[in-house]
């Protein structure tokens, strides 16, 4: 058995303002199903990506980033007419500002086109992998609808399900390989007026996933099984630097028990899960980026200008 992330890699790309400029200070991987990746295989999971990115720096340090961690990175197709994407982002104190624009030169550094195909994907996936997927993005869809193998899926945007109607949302997660369904508290809300309901048992009685997480924030989560509603507080940290990829940090905790348990689940199995989840996530927002935690990261030195501009 081994976790599998699917589609093109994705940097994150740290700027700090002096006075009225950009200067890049850090390059790392990001997106959330690689972050989920990273995390389980920092704790000796079995990983491996089936993805797609540029033959330029940018897209060396992301791979490298997941090598180190030994991820199985043998199916990344590098293609030199592309530049990695990238989002980029501002930090300001403990909060950041996100663009998919470079800050330094305007340049946006986003395709849409995927470089995998599915076709490729069906090469190389196994009967056993679990797939770790995000968003109901159109390059998912056919994923979660066609492939066989036991999936976990985070939804943490509603703007891709605007344009699904309320049957097509339905054919999409009411897939019996669904195993875990992770939302945020937006999704869950957005959904609940989409169906015209009142109340989360509802919604998971809808969706029909085998278990579901519906993460709050700074006040916790909700976990909800066999039709029971369970809440956890969550144990805030005293020094919060960034909070991107603590979601994706907290999933991975709870996708690696699930499957050490052989996917029971009881209220003390959650009580469990749930300290270690937030453990993980106050050593996440303790640093600098969503894989801080797990190495020193890609600090740079001797770049004069952005990052696009690199030869």
């Amino acid at each position: 058995m081994r976790y599998v992330a699917l589609g093109d890699l994705v940097a994150d790309c740290y700027y700090k303002n002096v006075g009225q400029d950009k200067e890049l200070i850090k390059i790392d991987g990001g997106s959330s199903r690689f972050n989920v990746i990273a995390n389980l295989a920092a704790r000796g999971n079995s990983t491996c990506v089936i993805s797609g990115c540029g033959q330029d720096l940018v897209g060396k340090i992301v791979l490298n980033s997941l090598m180190r961690l030994n991820v199985d990175t043998s199916f990344v197709i590098r293609k030199g007419n592309i530049r990695t994407r990238a989002y980029h982002l501002t930090v300001e104190g403990n909060k950041h500002i996100c663009t998919k624009t470079c800050p330094i030169c305007g340049n946006r550094t986003w395709y849409n086109q995927e470089v995998v195909t599915i076709e490729y994907y069906k090469k190389h996936i196994k009967k056993d992998d679990i797939l770790i997927l995000d968003g109901l993005k159109p390059e998912n869809i056919p994923i979660i609808k066609t492939f066989p193998n036991e999936k976990v899926l985070d939804i943490g945007r509603i703007k891709r399900l605007d344009g699904l109607s309320n049957t097509e949302i339905l054919n999409i997660l009411q897939n019996k390989n669904i195993e875990i369904l992770q939302l945020n508290e937006t999704v869950e809300q957005y959904l609940i007026r989409r169906f015209k309901i009142s109340k989360l048992l509802e919604l998971f009685q809808i969706l029909e996933p085998k278990f579901m997480i519906v993460t709050r924030g700074k006040e916790g989560a909700d976990f909800v099984t066999q039709n029971h509603i369970i809440h956890k507080t969550l144990i805030h940290c005293q020094k919060e630097v960034d909070d991107t990829g603590a979601g994706d940090a907290f999933f991975s905790m709870f996708i690696q028990k699930y499957y050490e348990n052989c996917k029971r689940i009881s209220r003390g199995w959650i009580d469990e899960t749930f300290l270690l989840a937030n453990d993980l996530t106050t050593r996440v927002v303790s640093h600098l980026g969503a894989r801080g935690h797990l190495y020193d990261g890609y600090y740079l030195k001797n770049i004069n200008n952005c990052i696009c501009k690199e030869d």
